[in-house]
């Protein structure tokens, strides 16, 4: 800390906030679109299917402007100046003095969270959000040292918040190894999309290829996200912080960057490696093959209630195949529909009256399921019978 007479420690909030302000601008605009695509396919109306989809949507799009104003615009706006008497926070337009003399006590209720009680009953709050958050705590300690609880405490404190800081200046150095990052990033993805597709559709039939590839690309996302996360908190935790410490215990704060950087590379493949077996095990368990929805209308016959979650085996949709459906069988179809095989193609059942859901059943003509398609039970009761066309399953449900 500085004497009275030399410039303040400046503290802003750290850079990479920017880029959550751009993500948050990306998931508003793609949620309008969501919105509206599904207002102009419904007619302009809100009923039917998809009312679900639109209540979510209307809710993100008043979520993400909350979500910004309350957090993000002040961090991208603000800035912490720590005097040797005082804390001034500032604004574009505005700007506060914090007293340490005016302080009741400081306390620690989070992880890097720093609570400066007042004695006029209001509080301010600080965090490892902004870059060098150890200067405050430090100038807290010259200026009041009764309040930080002892030495012990305040090193210990102290030694996390410069851990923490080292570690978010690391995040800024995310694609700094440019062949590395687009190894993990791009080619694996690609690769896994080829090579998942290449395996998996010898042995199931994959009817919609567009959604096949969305929902394996979106596993290779969360993969990669994953293993980044995870290697990131390994090295922050085992050997960062060790360095630190040790550092901190022979009196110095500096960053080796050269050391870091080695490090970072060398966890990056290994970053690369265990992506590229986590997506071999999605792959090759059809993990991807398997999806999860919300049931909307009863069906009493097959001991289904609405609202409960259910998961759908994707791979049973057809027949002759691999995973062919068998009678008896309780299968979801075209938008949400459930219904139990009831017969498969060339064999024979009766048939009467058109209804929406196809071709009903009844006792009247007797015919044979058509090529293509297989007879289902349907219906709240179970009663109701109707020819589906194969390429209209969703898959098998996975009941209990």
């Amino acid at each position: 800390m500085e004497n009275s007479t030399r410039a303040p420690r400046t503290l802003p909030y750290r850079f990479y906030y920017k880029w959550y302000s751009m993500v948050c601008a990306m998931a508003w605009l793609l949620c309008a679109g969501g919105f509206t695509l599904l207002f102009m396919r419904h007619g302009w109306g809100w009923h039917g299917e998809g009312r679900e989809e639109m209540f979510s949507f209307a809710a993100m799009l008043l979520f993400i402007p909350a979500l910004y104003l309350w957090w993000l615009h002040p961090k991208l706006t603000q800035t912490v100046q720590v005097y040797s008497d005082h804390v001034r926070v500032s604004t574009k337009d505005f700007s506060w003095e914090i007293a340490f003399n005016d302080i009741l006590s400081v306390e620690c209720p989070f992880h890097t969270m720093i609570r400066l009680k007042m004695k006029d009953g209001h509080s301010w709050w600080f965090s490892a959000a902004l870059e060098r958050s150890d200067y405050l705590w430090e100038g807290l300690m010259k200026a009041r040292p009764e309040l930080m609880g002892g030495p012990e405490t305040y090193e210990n404190f102290r030694l996390k918040l410069v851990q923490y800081d080292h570690h978010e200046k690391r995040k800024e150095w995310f694609f700094r190894h440019r062949l590395l990052d687009v190894v993990n990033w791009v080619v694996l993805p690609v690769l896994a999309l080829a090579i998942g597709y290449q395996i998996q559709s010898e042995q199931v039939v994959i009817n919609s290829k567009s959604l096949y590839f969305f929902r394996l690309s979106m596993y290779s996302l969360f993969v990669t996200i994953v293993c980044a996360f995870a290697w990131s908190v390994i090295l922050k935790t085992f050997v960062f912080d060790k360095l630190v410490k040790k550092q901190m215990a022979e009196g110095n704060k500096l960053r080796d960057l050269v050391l870091e950087d080695r490090i970072i590379q060398r966890g990056k493949w290994l970053q690369v490696v265990s992506c590229a077996l986590l997506l071999t095990v999605v792959v090759k368990s059809d993990l991807n093959l398997f999806s999860i929805t919300k049931l909307r209308y009863e069906a009493k016959a097959f001991k289904l209630k609405p609202g409960k979650t259910i998961v759908i085996d994707n791979r049973f949709n057809c027949v002759d195949c691999a995973h062919a459906v068998n009678e008896g069988d309780i299968l979801l179809f075209g938008r949400g529909t459930i219904g139990q095989v009831l017969a498969l193609p060339g064999e024979v059942i009766a048939q009467t009256r058109n209804t929406s859901l196809g071709r009903s059943i009844a006792s009247e003509t007797v015919m044979e399921v058509p090529e293509g398609h297989i007879a289902l039970k349907t219906g709240a009761d179970g009663k109701e019978v109707v020819l589906v066309r194969i390429g209209d399953l969703v898959g098998k449900l996975k009941t209990p």
